[in-house]
């Protein structure tokens, strides 16, 4: 994983040929032998609507062995600014460099914690492998290399279909071993993550005006799905988070971790054996940030069922913290190898206003499906006294 600004930024599939591919596996492999690439097309699943994705097969070797790498090729793309009105070229471009940077430099990063007699996978991180990354200031180009993860078997379930409690399970326990993984960098580092990397983003924070128009329309659609809800629409009129996210950063008694920030199901990919889920990697990491775990949690469980929501959380919080404990260590001594399961709940309750926040955001068009669980998933979190 290389970010070397040597090799040039494609800007169309036509670039994606021979010699750039050698290129890419002369930095991440260097005994691979590239012979052919095999253009197959452009995909939309798993990896993101905001960008251009090609998928590619490269057919080379290695010592030898003839290999063939099913992979795809991310890049920037601003025809998505006609459809996302709060969204600028000068907002998006920040995005495709901090996902370049989380692949090229984090991801290793977050590998490079585990003791030195510790045989580490690259699955430990769930992401899909990435083989390139780097951004060009100059054209304003990103690319990233990765797995085609659906030549893998992995799918994303399609929305508004909630997500069970296996994938739930899945889902936050990668969330764990992300957030557990960066708490160990900054506890053996010494270095808070802002100060090391300074790409991270506090995109929901500056972006207020933007979010609050986004929020009236979702809260429009709500309201148009729920108009007899006269004391529920009063106090959701009035909401308005980013006061309390910028609150929650900088309070110093939250503990932080890199966060996904937009960890919702059209960004997490499954597979499946015999029906079941069995693996799960978290895709598009185009905002990454520094916040409290529990902000990827609440996003999460918004999107849910009012079964996963309520009848299910403790089961699905319970994995999370284990999950959290297991990366973390045994090693009890400071930040989250302190944080209880009771303070986990806790927090997941005080959260949950930025989680009604983010999940009206996108209510503009609210799926029928998803109305009656919605409404008592939203009225329970105001009878907490949270919003």
């Amino acid at each position: 994983m290389s970010a070397s600004t040597k090799i040039a930024v494609p800007r169309s599939e036509e670039d994606i040929n021979q010699p750039w591919v050698q290129q890419v596996f002369n930095k991440a492999d260097p005994d691979v032998s590239i012979s052919n690439v095999n253009i197959k097309g452009p995909i939309g699943e798993g990896q993101g609507y905001m960008n251009s994705l090609v998928a590619f097969v490269a057919t080379g070797s290695k010592n030898g062995k003839e290999e063939q790498h099913n992979l795809v090729a991310k890049l920037t793309n601003f025809k998505m600014m006609d459809t996302v009105d709060y969204l600028t070229a000068e907002d998006y471009l920040p995005l495709d460099i901090a996902e370049s940077k989380f692949y090229s430099v984090a991801v290793p990063d977050l590998l490079s914690v585990f003791p030195a007699t510790t045989k580490v996978s690259e699955d430990v991180v769930p992401v899909p492998k990435c083989y390139f990354a780097t951004s060009d200031q100059t054209s304003k180009m990103s690319v990233r290399v990765m797995d085609n993860l659906k030549t893998q078997g992995f799918s994303i379930k399609p929305f508004p279909q909630p997500l069970n409690l296996q994938e739930m399970k899945l889902a936050v326990g990668a969330l764990a071993r992300i957030h557990g993984l960066s708490h160990r960098l900054e506890l053996q580092s010494g270095v808070p993550l802002p100060d090391r990397y300074d790409w991270l983003l506090d995109f929901h924070l500056t972006k207020e005006e933007s979010y609050g128009v986004s929020y009236k329309e979702g809260f429009k659609g709500f309201a148009a799905a729920f108009p007899d809800a006269t004391d529920l629409l009063a106090c959701l009129e009035k909401l308005n988070t980013v006061p309390a996210v910028n609150e929650a950063v900088k309070d110093p008694a939250r503990v932080k971790v890199l966060s996904h920030a937009d960890c919702w199901n059209n960004n997490i990919m499954f597979k499946y054996e015999e029906g079941k889920a069995t693996d799960v990697k978290l895709v598009d990491w185009q905002t990454p940030s520094y916040l409290t775990p529990t902000y990827d949690l609440v996003v999460l469980f918004m999107f849910q069922s009012w079964d996963i929501f309520s009848n299910q959380r403790d089961a699905i919080l319970e994995h999370y913290h284990k999950e959290l404990q297991r990366t973390l260590g045994e090693k009890k001594s400071a930040g989250l190898q302190l944080y209880t399961l009771d303070q986990l709940k806790a927090d997941f309750r005080a959260d949950c206003a930025i989680g009604v926040f983010e999940r009206l955001l996108f209510a503009s068009v609210l799926p029928s499906s998803q109305q009656p669980d919605l409404l008592r998933i939203v009225q329970e979190i105001k009878d907490w006294g949270v919003i």
